[in-house]
């Protein structure tokens, strides 16, 4: 648990830095969309690019962690199965 604290101050630290120098940074992009241009500051496309890649990070998580639940409970199915299949035959033979 103390490991995981210590990479959420890290990553949280780093963000902060990172925020703070780019909104120190006036100057502005040209930001062409599909139909229109915008005048963006660089601040903004930071703070964007951020949020964009800390919910895509957290989506990727979930994803994970979902993967690895449904593999663990196909597994507890099947060691099931097998342990009833184990007890059946001991039945028999007893």
């Amino acid at each position: 648990m103390i490991k995981f604290w210590f990479y959420a101050i890290v990553m949280l630290l780093l963000i902060f830095i990172g925020l703070t120098v780019g909104s120190a940074n006036d100057s502005m992009i040209v930001f062409d969309f599909l139909i229109v241009k915008a005048n963006i500051s660089v601040a903004t496309v930071l703070v964007i690019g951020v949020g964009f890649g800390f919910v895509l990070g957290v989506y990727a998580c979930l994803l994970l962690c979902l993967k690895l639940w449904f593999k663990a409970k196909l597994t507890q199915v099947s060691l099931n199965k097998l342990k009833k299949q184990q007890e059946n035959t001991s039945k028999e033979v007893g």
